[in-house]
């Protein structure tokens, strides 16, 4: 038995020596603390850094859908954006609607009459698009799958002194659908990207952070350059024509200090 207790004592005096004492363990712990809150700050950066880029390729993305340009934060074009398409059906409405029915695309040539109204409701159509026309009726049609173009429902007055209006003085147009979505995204259900948008990277983050989005026209009072949310610009719909740009709110400064509010 005292053998046995030897071994037991000399077992202990051993794991004993091995063992960390309270001091070590303190310090340990200490030193893993000084790193951690080294690294955290760093970590911040890294995820805002990341966020930011985030934010600006969504902007810009967007923006290019709208316009038909090339983004610069991807290798995604969009040379033929919203107004782009909503041009080319709005050209392709005027021969048919304004050809078939009012005799512009008989056979033969066409009387000097029809081209030049031909020609007039061209440039009308065009000059719709500096008063709103033309681009997405909605937020919701930058990323529908069937989006819209909202026109006025005539293009009237171009009757050329010819005393002929049922024939040459009112071209129907109205609302074109583009039937292909400009923007796509991925992190939510359909119901939820119809019903408001891309994702903001900085949710997480800001809960009460939002995209807006700028119309060309505004006739609710508002000053010029209003930015809406999505049930906002819902509400005033009947006082807003086409979405020309999308903003972010609620960010703040950035990393390189400028105000996310401006990008």
């Amino acid at each position: 038995m005292r053998k046995s207790n030897d071994k037991v004592v000399t077992f202990a005096l051993l794991n004993k020596k091995r063992a960390l004492s309270l001091v070590e363990l303190v310090v340990i712990t200490f030193i893993i603390a000084i790193i951690a809150t080294m690294a955290f700050p760093a970590y911040k950066i890294f995820q805002q850094r990341s966020k930011e880029k985030r934010l600006k390729k969504i902007l810009t993305d967007v923006r290019a859908a709208i316009s038909g340009t090339k983004s610069h934060n991807s290798t995604t074009d969009f040379e033929e954006g919203f107004r782009t398409v909503a041009r080319v059906k709005g050209l392709e409405l005027i021969e048919i609607r304004g050809g078939h029915d009012k005799g512009w695309n008989n056979t033969g040539t066409l009387p000097e009459a029809a081209k030049e109204v031909k020609q007039k409701c061209i440039n009308a159509f065009i000059a719709k698009f500096s008063e709103g026309y033309g681009y997405p009726k909605s937020p919701k049609d930058i990323w529908d799958s069937n989006p819209v173009a909202v026109f006025p429902e005539s293009l009237t007055g171009f009757c050329p002194g010819t005393g002929d209006d049922a024939l040459y003085n009112i071209l129907a147009l109205g609302n074109i659908s583009l039937g292909r979505p400009f923007y796509r995204n991925c992190n939510r259900s359909p119901e939820e990207r119809i019903a408001s948008g891309p994702v903001h990277p900085f949710h997480d983050w800001y809960p009460t952070v939002e995209f807006r989005y700028v119309p060309v026209v505004d006739t609710t009072g508002n000053a010029s350059g209003t930015a809406y949310t999505y049930d906002g610009w819902e509400a005033n719909k009947e006082f807003l024509i086409g979405v020309k740009d999308i903003v972010s709110r609620g960010v703040g400064i950035a990393l390189d200090g400028s105000n996310t509010d401006d990008w």
